[in-house]
């Protein structure tokens, strides 16, 4: 990818994160989701942006029960698969335990 088009993609990703774009989404996911947030600046980031946008899962995380948040980790979201794994993993089981849960009901 060209820096341009790397560029587009970012600010792109920003517009679809958003609470509006991303709400309806989120509002329509009937299965167990666990989020494992970052907490850490995103390249590109100004100011308090990327936390403004975290923080606007609170309102899902309070509509939808199925979503919750699992850890919010100090890494950076492109650094949480390699700094944060067992945050993930950790998430991973939890939504695998209330999934296990509703097979057995």
């Amino acid at each position: 990818m060209t820096a341009a088009q790397m560029a587009d993609c970012n600010i792109e990703l920003g517009r679809l994160a958003r609470a509006g774009e991303l709400g309806p989404v989120l509002d329509n996911i009937a299965v167990p989701v666990r989020y494992v947030l970052a907490s850490g600046t995103s390249l590109g980031s100004k100011g308090d942006e990327q936390e403004r946008m975290r923080a606007s899962l609170d309102q899902v995380f309070e509509r939808k029960p199925n979503i919750q948040l699992s850890a919010k980790v100090p890494s950076n979201h492109g650094a949480i698969p390699k700094k944060d794994a067992p945050a993930v993993a950790k998430a991973v089981r939890e939504g695998a335990a209330v999934l296990g849960r509703e097979d057995s009901s």
